[in-house]
This record gives structure tokens, C-alpha cells and sequence, in this order.
């Protein structure tokens, strides 16, 4: 097990099981990580990615999960693209036939018990952590490289809840779909800013 490994399985399992969230961003890559993407390891930000694509070929989708909880959640993902629910808490994210992103919406109690499994995954290549609105919404990033091809995970937290994504990126140019996506999706946008609003 590689030292980003540990020390991303560490703060991950602390966070899942209630204890101390981190304060501040965390960004942790592997310089075999940023050359598959193609980018200077001394450089490299996940943030960089945040930034608005051309809306042609960008797009906010909405997705449903009518028989788990109300409201409408969005991704952030390629305008070719498109979300399909189906199970009542599973979604995918599809280019023609192919599936680009698996969505899971869950329990945080849930999901905690999945943890042992994730962890022998594969080896963690990058992550990230962002407090988006602390204490109740936050998300991680897991980068994993596993079988040559590069699988992100992501963990959108709500209270309680995670939506849980999970693509694969078998070449650099997904990879950059993959990492721009998650970086800059927030599914609980909407329930921030009513939370805002009241």
C-alpha cells in the first residue's frame, strides 16, 4: 500500500465513522497520477478542472430519485452524455451505449459498511476533499488505479446522505472528463441554496 493509500483511507474512514472532518481543502496526487492526465505534478490542482467548459459541450443534468428522496440533483457532465435512472437508487450515465458514470444514492450508515470492500479497490493515485458547506455538505474525490485503467469515485455528502459516483477512464482524454465532472458537479446544490434562502 502506497503512502497516498494510507493516508487517504485513514482521513476517509475517520470522516465515515463521525470523527473530525478536515477544515481546510485537501489535494494529495501521485506524480504517475498527473502523467496520465499530462500535467506538471508540481502544477497540478484538482481545482484547475473547476472551470466552465464551452456550454456546447457542457451541461448541468438533472437526475431524479423519486422513491428514495425529493428534489433534483445535477451533475455536471459532457453534453453527449445522458443520465438514466435505473433502479430506485441507482442511475448510470451513458454515451450511446456505453456507461460512463455509476450513480448511488444512499444512507450515510449505508454506505459506511461498504467501506472494508472500497478499500481493496485498487490503489489511490489522487484525492481530494473540499468542505462545501461545513458542517453538512462536503465531497471527496479517490482516484484509483486498477487494472491499468483509472477509476474515480466521488462521495457527495448531504447529512446523512451520499451520493456515490463512480467512472472509468481507460485514457487521458477521459480521465479529464472524469476529474472535470467531479470536481465540478455539485448534486446538492439545490438544497444548499433553499437552506440558504430560509
Amino acid at each position: 500500500m502506497n503512502q497516498i493509500t494510507s493516508s487517504f483511507q485513514e482521513l476517509l474512514n475517520t470522516w465515515a465513522h463521525g470523527g473530525a472532518m478536515p477544515e481546510q481543502v485537501i489535494e494529495v496526487s501521485h506524480p504517475h497520477f498527473c502523467e496520465k492526465l499530462g500535467v506538471d505534478p508540481e502544477q497540478f490542482s484538482f481545482l484547475a478542472y473547476a472551470q466552465v467548459g464551452d456550454p456546447n459541450e457542457w451541461n448541468q443534468s438533472g437526475i431524479e430519485f423519486p422513491e428514495v428522496l425529493e428534489g433534483t440533483m445535477y451533475m455536471y457532465i459532457p453534453s453527449r452524455w445522458k443520465m438514466e435512472l435505473k433502479q430506485s437508487n441507482l442511475a448510470q450515465v451513458m454515451e450511446g451505449e456505453k456507461v460512463r458514470l455509476t450513480m448511488i444514492l444512499t444512507s450515510r450508515d449505508e454506505w459506511r459498511m461498504t467501506l472494508p470492500e472500497f478499500f481493496n479497490v485498487g490503489e489511490v493515485s489522487a484525492y481530494a476533499y473540499y468542505p462545501v458547506q461545513s458542517p453538512h455538505y462536503d465531497k471527496w474525490i479517490a482516484c484509483i488505479d486498477r487494472d491499468k485503467r483509472m477509476w474515480i469515485y466521488t462521495f457527495y455528502r448531504a447529512g446523512d446522505w451520499i451520493l456515490i459516483t463512480k467512472g472509468d477512464a481507460g485514457g487521458r482524454n477521459t480521465l479529464v472528463l472524469h476529474v472535470s465532472t467531479a470536481v465540478h458537479s455539485s448534486p446538492w446544490y439545490s438544497w444548499m441554496s433553499v437552506e440558504q434562502a430560509t
